[in-house]
């Protein structure tokens, strides 16, 4: 066994024989708090009072190890190390992504473009190509000057060139007004709405994981409490199977006290083998969810008042977290953007007109007539309307899908907001019987014990038997494991409080 369940034992050992040198004083209970009679209507929830430092307090503050581990650095590591906060962190970079794809669709496009183009070799004319090439000689032989003559024949054998290579680049820009203003625009403000909901979608994932890591804390708190208990248990039963086996050595008590006797130790014997079984499972929990293979110890102290409890009323909760639920801004969000995609979708049904520039640089460039092996540069400018019926019947598709999606978010909206409401009302409520059993725990053990010290005083004196002082015994056991369970369930009802309204746990 470890030093810290020693020290759990130990705990447990004060309150089951030390509370009764001070009196149990309870947490404010909750009904106290209610509104009077003419007043506005105040919440249920009261600000836990200071806990005396009386026997309970103390036991319940020997259950942590110094600089051992608290449930706020449980949280803090969950959170540091929690693959679904990187896998939800990666929707804010895929919304930044489509706001950058979105954007290029409101800015001109610039292509530019350098290539090389092997060509096939093609039959050319000349100036005399298709006339008869007879009736040409004959003219230019009755020609008197002799440079006439030699002109003129260069001319009719002249022939254009036939080049078969090509090297060229080119500058187009394009501006479309139907994709930049009908699709581009609403498809980009939808694209930063996007970033919005991932940023909400964020906050709420990581409320979802701080109170999963809070939980996982405390019930391997509540896991370690109860392996003491079970200790403690066993220990008493040895203990009092010792003394049935004297008694009944003396002939002051019957064997079958003493058989009585060695079935509850074997009972307890079981309950410290459960007890061991979910502190393993609690522990891996912990150290999965936290991602260490290093065992944790209790550094909170549990005997603190809790403070951080929302004191509003259920009504006032309740719109607390309809206006702060990140999930439920997500889903807000995410309305807006399918309203901006629906607009994009609409837009891509029209007629497309765009505006056209461009200049070619190229050798031979073929707008000059004849071919030349030179470089040279042209440029055109142009206007284009285009229209496709196949684009136009895609976009009505596209529209009817994403009208569908539109209905499906405003469901889930109410869906959510109907969610929202019972958990704001499983936490106000939770919180007010984990406030209540705070009390009723403490002065439960205080019961429990004095009535322990009276039966085992009655056993000595002959007036009852064993069987009423093991009932005494289980009583004072499982007083002990409600004082545990009222300190850890009060911590759980305020984290799950905190994350029904939209807060961090």
């Amino acid at each position: 066994m470890s030093i810290h369940r020693y020290t759990v034992v130990i705990g447990v050992a004060g309150i089951l024989f030390g509370l009764g040198a001070s009196q149990s004083h309870a947490q404010a209970p909750p009904e106290a708090e209610t509104g009077r009679q003419g007043q506005p209507e105040e919440s249920a929830l009261a600000a836990p009072a200071v806990l005396e430092d009386d026997a309970a307090a103390k036991a319940l503050r020997s259950l942590y190890v110094p600089d051992g581990l608290t449930s706020d650095q449980a949280v803090h590591q969950v959170l540091m190390t929690s693959p679904d906060m990187r896998r939800t962190r990666a929707l804010l970079r895929e919304a930044k992504g489509g706001a950058l794809r979105a954007m290029s669709g409101l800015i001109p496009r610039l292509e530019l473009i350098a290539r090389y183009s092997k060509l096939s070799p093609v039959e050319t004319a000349g100036i005399t190509t298709g006339g008869d090439s007879s009736a040409i000689d004959d003219l230019i032989n009755q020609l008197q000057d002799p440079a006439a003559q030699e002109l003129w024949t260069g001319l009719t054998s002249f022939q254009f060139p036939s080049l078969t290579q090509q090297y060229a680049t080119d500058a187009t820009l394009v501006y479309s007004f139907t994709d930049s203003l009908a699709e581009a625009m609403p498809a980009y403000r939808a694209a930063k709405k996007s970033k919005v909901a991932a940023q909400h979608q964020i906050e709420a994932e990581l409320n979802n994981v701080a109170f999963n890591g809070r939980q996982a804390y405390y019930e391997y708190a509540r896991a370690e409490a109860a392996l003491g208990v079970a200790n403690f248990a066993l220990e008493a039963a040895v203990s009092q199977r010792e003394e049935t086996e004297a008694l009944v050595g003396a002939g002051s008590a019957a064997r079958v006290d003493l058989m009585r006797v060695q079935a509850q130790e074997a009972a307890a014997r079981v309950a410290v083998e459960q007890a061991k079984l979910g502190v393993q499972v609690s522990a891996r929990a912990l150290q999965t969810l936290m991602h260490t293979e290093e065992l944790p110890s209790l550094g909170e102290d549990l005997s603190e008042p809790v403070t951080g409890i929302p004191t509003e009323t259920e009504k006032t909760l309740q719109d607390r977290a309809y206006q702060n639920r990140p999930d439920l801004l997500a889903v807000r969000d995410y309305i807006e953007v399918a309203r901006h995609q629906l607009k994009s979708a609409k837009g891509g049904s029209a007629p497309d007109l765009l505006l056209r520039g461009s200049v070619q640089y190229s050798n031979p460039n073929f707008r000059v007539v004849p071919q030349q092996d030179r470089f040279e540069a042209t440029w055109e400018v142009g206007a284009v309307i285009r229209w496709a019926p196949n684009d136009t019947i895609e976009a009505q598709g596209r529209t009817r899908q994403l009208e569908a999606d539109l209905e499906r978010a405003h469901a889930d909206v109410t869906l959510l907001q109907d969610a929202i409401r019972v958990e704001v009302a499983q936490g106000y409520h939770g919180m007010l019987a984990a406030q209540s059993a705070i009390g009723s725990a403490r002065l439960g053990l205080s019961a429990a014990r004095e009535g322990y010290r009276v039966t085992r005083e009655q056993l000595q004196a002959g007036i009852v038997n064993t069987t009423t002082l093991l009932q005494a015994q289980s009583e004072l056991i499982r007083a002990q494991v409600d004082v545990v369970d009222s300190a850890i369930g009060l911590r759980v009802a305020k984290a799950q409080l905190r994350r029904a309204i939209g807060e961090m746990p």
